[in-house]
């Protein structure tokens, strides 16, 4: 049996434990209830609700990615996921960010 296929391998990715899950799972709950209340109550003005939702937003996201995904540092093979992921969205971003800036200067070159 060679070393990948051994059971207690984890790619990188850690332990799977119940309190990583609940957690993940309450704080995920938290960040999507408290821009909702923010929205719903009309607590801060137009702009910073805008910034309050996106903030939260990231914030889920890295909750998502830590707690479901479980990326870590602490294994050569964490690090490689890593590294691969923070890949990804440095191509998504240019990508996205590329396609809208282009669309923007169509737009303007149009009107």
């Amino acid at each position: 049996m060679s070393n990948i296929d051994a059971p207690e391998s984890d790619f990188g990715t850690g332990k799977k434990t119940f309190s990583v899950y609940l957690t993940g799972i309450v704080l995920c709950a938290l960040l999507t209830m408290m821009p909702f209340y923010i929205v719903m109550h009309s607590v801060l003005s137009r702009t910073n609700t805008l910034f309050a939702i996106y903030g939260f937003a990231i914030l889920q996201f890295f909750v998502q990615v830590i707690c479901f995904l479980r990326l870590n540092s602490k294994t050569e093979q964490g690090r490689t996921n890593i590294m691969a992921f923070i890949f990804t969205v440095i191509i998504l971003v240019v990508v996205v960010g590329g396609s809208l800036w282009i669309m923007w200067n169509l737009n303007s070159r149009m009107m």
